[in-house]
């Protein structure tokens, strides 16, 4: 009797191993081509946004519903500030000879003099009821005339109002001025500032 033998049937994932155990190279070479091919793709393209324009729409009606408040203090605008008046943009305008200024000590120079010392800094009244207290420094420059041409405060703020009110009394002092090899010059001093509390 002739007897039908029936071969095994293979499930998809038998054929599958069958074909990668078959043809190993290729399958390998094949895969890494492939995943080459992938990470080439991405790496040298470039994004594109599509929905930019729907960004700068919605950036432009964030802008639209900004409302602009007044200032509700009258406050005198500060170094950082831009609305100067006329009177202030003359005072900014800086004196060449400051950029020209140089250590009385470094040079060799003379010291320069305070001809006034009883005019000194006195506390606000908002650095009294806080309790400030403390030293301060400010760089005063003082020209070959003796006048103050620039002061302003370096190194650790007190607040208050301590370092205005420092700064407005050494703008309205007058200095002897520094003298090298007989002849006055334009220089730079720190000068610390104590305010303690009697």
């Amino acid at each position: 009797m002739n007897e039908v033998v029936s071969l095994p049937t293979r499930s998809k994932r038998q054929k599958i191993h069958r074909f990668i155990d078959r043809y190993r190279l290729e399958t390998g070479v094949t895969l890494s081509a492939l995943l080459q091919a992938v990470i080439i793709l991405f790496w040298f393209t470039p994004s594109f946004d599509y929905d930019s324009l729907d960004n700068l729409v919605e950036e432009v009606a964030f802008i639209d519903n900004v409302q602009i408040q007044e200032p509700t203090t009258e406050a005198k605008p500060d170094d950082g500030d831009f609305d100067l008046t006329d009177k202030e943009k003359l005072e900014k305008k800086e004196d060449p000879r400051v950029a020209g200024a140089s250590d009385p000590i470094v040079s060799g120079a003379t010291s320069p003099v305070d001809l006034s010392p009883n005019v000194r800094p006195e506390y606000t009244s908002e650095a009294k009821s806080l309790g400030i207290t403390g030293t301060m420094t400010l760089e005063v420059i003082i020209a070959d005339t003796g006048e103050v041409l620039r002061v302003r405060s370096v190194g650790k703020n007190l607040g208050g109002g301590l370092e205005q009110e420092a700064i407005n009394t050494y703008r309205r002092k007058r200095f002897s001025p520094s003298i090298l090899e007989g002849k006055p010059i334009t220089v730079k001093v720190l000068v610390p500032i104590r305010f303690t509390l009697n």
